[in-house]
């Protein structure tokens, strides 16, 4: 059966305010004998597979929508309807690990790192630091970056898929070397535009905090916990039974251990 038409295009939904490098969005527009429909899909998780059989070598590089708009025309009128995949629930405690990209004017370069940690919010700038151990085989690389990206990463258990999946990104504004006798690092750091702000987030982006450690509250609410995939400023957060607008997240990942202060 064939729906007619279809196009696809780019948008700057569920971005930072302002950042000029919005998240990987797609449009998806469709036409057919029930008329025109419409899908707006956040498309962030990278699958990666790899295969070898009697015909040789096989890659596949997918993409999965998780978060999506849709509205139709018909019959009985238009309607519209905001769907969200929570990839996050089928990993269970599948182990995670960071990763970063270096973006250069002559490509992306993939470097390891020992930790990072992010400020994203809502009304200020945001901040994103990451930390490259052993770093003297990537120190043309790094001064050649204008851009880094911090990646989630976990191995769907199972299977041979893993996700990547993008916490945070930032221009290089500064990189700074600390050498000693045993140790050769480098430190990354960048000021990315604020998050746009909401009073009253679309329910598809609420969330439960997860391995609640502290709940602080006072002038506000802050809980720290364990690290969300999906969860970012503008969205709802709900600490048990408790709703909360998220206005910053600081995130702190080691190699050893990782969590998030989610704040009102």
């Amino acid at each position: 059966m064939s729906l007619g038409s279809a196009s696809i295009g780019e948008s700057a939904l569920g971005a930072p305010a302002d950042s000029g490098v919005p998240y990987p969005l797609a449009r998806i527009e469709a036409t057919g004998p029930l008329g025109a429909g419409a899908v707006l899909g956040n498309i962030v998780i990278v699958v990666r597979t790899d295969a070898t059989g009697p015909l040789g070598y096989g890659a596949v590089l997918g993409n999965t929508i998780i978060v999506g708009s849709m509205a139709a025309t018909g019959p009985l009128g238009s309607g519209a309807a905001l769907i969200n995949h929570d990839f996050s629930a089928a990993l269970g405690d599948a182990v995670t690990r960071w990763v970063m990209d270096l973006i250069t004017p002559t490509g992306t370069v993939r470097v390891p790192i020992s930790s990072w940690q992010a400020t994203l919010q809502s009304g200020s700038s945001s901040y994103v630091q990451c930390v490259v151990p052993a770093c003297l085989n990537w120190v043309n690389v790094i001064n050649a970056a204008t851009e880094f990206v911090i990646f989630r990463c976990a191995d769907v258990p199972g299977t041979a898929l893993t996700i990547e999946y993008e916490m945070a990104r930032s221009a290089t504004e500064q990189a700074r070397y600390n050498q000693g006798p045993q140790r050769y690092t480098c430190t990354m750091s960048g000021y990315p535009d604020a998050f746009a702000s909401s009073i009253d987030p679309p329910v598809a982006y609420d969330r439960q905090l997860a391995g609640v450690r502290s709940i602080s509250s006072g002038s506000g609410l802050r809980v720290r916990c364990a690290i969300d995939w999906l969860l970012r400023p503008g969205h709802r957060a709900y600490v048990g039974a408790v709703p909360f607008v998220v206005r910053y997240i600081n995130y702190y990942a080691l190699e050893s251990d990782g969590y998030m202060d989610v704040g009102e």
